[in-house]
């Protein structure tokens, strides 16, 4: 029998992924985009490329840069938002492939970029920053450049660009000269400025009838505001909107060339009624509108019902506009609202609204799913045919009823799907789109299965344990934990997951004969809402519970060595990882990934510090016994668990304060502790050389404490080798 290639770091990241993918009206066409390095600009681009089902043929649609975002305009014309890697000043610019033919068009130059867009009318809503507010220029030339603390107000505009016009545009511009461009006006409007302040607008739905917008926002861009929400209705008739722009703008240029000298003294408040009328809606603080029915009477609307804390989840409603319209901006408004996904004891995505119903996905238990809700509150499971949604990875799913998703399994690689019949049918017909696991069939990935045990309180836990291929069970194996962040996340029963293509090796180290074990510990989502607060005021402690517990029952099986055992994760797993080293006789060694030491020093610094006060009930500047009691420092003078720390330089999430305060207090200590910071990260880590570094950093540490191999963080002897 011929052994598997065991494949390396290097392969993994090279291997990329797919995410993002949008399929066409007709259901006939799947756009989706790819993540591959390019490991001489040490960069990841993200390709777009189009799969015609018909033809079941993929055509590569861009060749360079990093597209973030596509639409469909209709069957065979995409919308782009790409990223020319060259133009590092641009930032995203839309681009319209028309017919899917040739090169595409830029419709965008908007200064520093756009967030993203959305097919409305004859063209597109998008979102970026208002430049001159941006820009704040009045003030840098009075005072220079300072930060007015969680003050600022925000920049965020939302725009229409009709493309017919636009194009008309772009050709006339082409054949006039540079002082008579100045004569012409972009057909772009900017109808944010129907708003009274400058909000940060979060997100916007358009009607399907390309008639109203709403818009969900908050007071600033800061995250501390989260909860500062307000909701919007605009009536807008887009077409009309835009001739009236034009027409104005074109009166201002032309009265401006007939007496240059004018000068205003004084500037008229602007006429918006051109722009249609905002309404403000009622709605209770962190409602969010997230789509509107097919015939534009009803909207859904996801809230949390019970409190607005981070633990709590959040249902999808649905509102009545023909029968509640008169009490939108009342308070008793959200007496009328319908709650539909009351049987769903889970944290919810999606919530897209199609003529077959409310399409949703969930956690539950270590699967995902996807589901259709009725306006009655029933809820039907689709039918992936044994897939595993990729949940993190958005599904989309067209007026007809069509869907796209990514989808895996314990034995196989995410790959897109698109079914053949509408969901409405019980037989969806899947077809795949992408081949991944065709160019890993000779790999060796170990075996993925789902385990379950009892925690120090009986609350039962499950985890992903990863064996290797010849998996003995006589053998007693060392056992390195995979820890996720969130906590509000979870690890789903697949064969290999994007963090173990970039931050954790784990494939690589079953092959060198170390079990792993993903566990979704107390606060993870799909185990429903008690699960969820299981944490509050006991994070770390009851993580402890959950990891130590796991190593006393797969000792009870016999199969690991208890003086063997490691942990690492990132962000929420990378502070769990530092609690445990800290904390417990238990572990041989841990890493650290962008986690916190010492929750005071995360709360004062982060940019989300009401994580803490709602975790741990307060805060630390009246009450610090709970940060105390949770902080992996609290118990410095305990520790003896040699300690690898990795963090992102410009971390905002977490900040590297944390990192170098768990450092200086192990040093103190004596206890073996190394720090890697990587300049220009935030709190991902963003660039296949750094992806790589880590990789390797957090294999070689385990490999070293774990099955006793030279310590070598640097790769200090493969660049000998390769020198010689």
């Amino acid at each position: 029998m011929t052994s598997k290639y065991e494949p390396s770091i290097t392969d993994f990241i090279t291997l990329g992924f797919s995410i993002t993918a949008k399929i066409s009206p007709d259901g006939d066409k799947v756009a989706f985009i790819t993540v591959k390095p390019d490991w001489n600009k040490n960069q990841y681009e993200r390709l777009c490329f189009v799969h015609v089902i018909k033809e079941d043929k993929t055509y590569q649609l861009t060749r360079s840069g990093s597209v973030s975002q596509m639409d469909w305009i209709n069957n065979d014309s995409l919308a782009i938002l790409k990223h020319s890697i060259n133009d590092k000043e641009s930032g995203n610019q839309i681009y319209v492939f028309d017919s899917l033919i040739g090169e595409p068009w830029k419709v965008t130059s908007h200064k520093k970029g756009i967030q993203n867009f959305k097919i409305f009318a004859q063209g597109l809503l998008y979102l970026a920053k208002d430049p001159e507010r941006q820009d704040k220029k009045k003030r840098k030339d009075k005072f220079g450049s300072y930060v007015y603390f969680e003050h600022e107000k925000s920049a965020s505009a939302l725009y229409y660009v009709d493309l017919e016009k636009m194009l008309a545009y772009q050709k006339e511009k082409k054949n006039k000269t540079e002082d008579e461009t100045k004569d012409l006006v972009k057909p772009i409007i900017e109808i944010s400025k129907l708003l009274d302040d400058p909000l940060s607008i979060m997100s916007y739905i358009p009607s399907k009838q390309n008639d109203s917008i709403y818009l969900n926002c908050k007071i600033r861009d800061d995250l501390v505001y989260f909860t500062e929400t307000s909701n919007y209705r605009i009536k807008i008739d887009p077409e009309k909107a835009m001739e009236s722009y034009l027409t104005k703008e074109k009166e201002k240029k032309n009265k401006k060339k007939e007496d240059k000298e004018e000068k205003e003294e004084k500037k008229e408040k602007e006429d918006l009624s051109y722009l249609g009328l905002i309404q403000k809606i009622a709605f209770p603080k962190e409602t969010f509108i997230t789509d509107v029915s097919p015939n534009g009477g009803k909207l859904l609307l996801y809230m949390k019902e019970r409190d607005m804390m981070f633990y709590t989840q959040g249902d999808y409603w649905i509102l009545d506009l023909k029968k509640w319209n008169d009490l939108l901006d009342s308070e008793e408004i959200a007496e009328k609202f319908k709650k539909i996904t009351g049987k769903l004891d889970h944290s919810l995505f999606g919530g897209k609204w199609v003529k077959d119903g409310i399409v949703l996905s969930y956690a539950d238990g270590t699967k995902a799913k996807i589901a259709i809700v009725t306006e009655t509150g029933k809820i039907t499971e689709l039918n992936l045919e044994g897939y595993i949604h990729r949940i993190y990875s958005v599904f989309d799913v067209n007026q007809s009823g069509y869907l796209c998703f990514f989808g895996n399994t314990a034995k196989k690689l995410t790959e897109l799907f698109v079914t053949r019949k509408s969901i409405k049918e019980s037989n969806l017909e899947l077809k795949q789109i992408t081949n991944y696991n065709d160019e890993v069939e000779t790999w060796d990935f170990g075996t993925v299965e789902t385990i379950k045990w009892k925690s120090k309180d009986g609350t039962e836990i499950e985890g992903v344990l990863r064996k290797p291929s010849d998996f003995d069970p006589q053998k007693k194996y060392p056992l390195a934990f995979i820890i996720h962040g969130g906590p509000q996340s979870f690890d789903p029963e697949s064969l290999l997951e994007y963090g173990e293509i970039l931050y954790y090796p784990s494939v690589q180290f079953v092959n060198k004969g170390i079990l792993t074990l993903k566990v979704n510990y107390r606060g993870s989502i799909g185990k429903g809402q008690t699960f969820l607060e299981l944490n509050k005021d006991n994070l770390g402690v009851g993580d402890l519970w959950d990891i130590e517990s796991a190593i006393d029952y797969l000792d009870k099986k016999g199969i690991i060595n208890t003086d063997k055992v490691g942990c690492m994760g990132w962000s929420q797993g990378g502070y769990i990882s530092a609690f445990v080293g800290i904390h417990s006789k238990r572990f041989t060694a841990v890493s650290v990934g962008a986690g916190i030491a010492d929750w005071y020093t995360y709360h004062i610094s982060n940019d989300i510090p009401m994580f803490t006060t709602h975790y741990l009930s307060g805060s630390p500047f009246r009450d610090r016994e709970l940060y105390e009691k949770t902080a992996p420092i609290s118990k410095i003078k305990e520790a003896q668990t040699p300690t690898l720390i990795q963090h992102g330089e410009v971390d905002l999430r977490v900040p590297v304060a944390n990192a170098k305060e768990l450092y200086r207090g192990l040093k103190e200590m004596n206890i073996h502790v190394e720090l890697f910071i990587f300049p220009g990260m935030g709190h991902p880590i963003t660039k296949p050389r750094e992806n790589r570094a880590i990789m390797h950093q957090n294999l070689n540490w385990f490999s070293h404490y774990l099955i006793g191999e030279e310590l070598d963080l640097l790769d200090e002897k493969s660049e000998e080798e390769e020198e010689n």
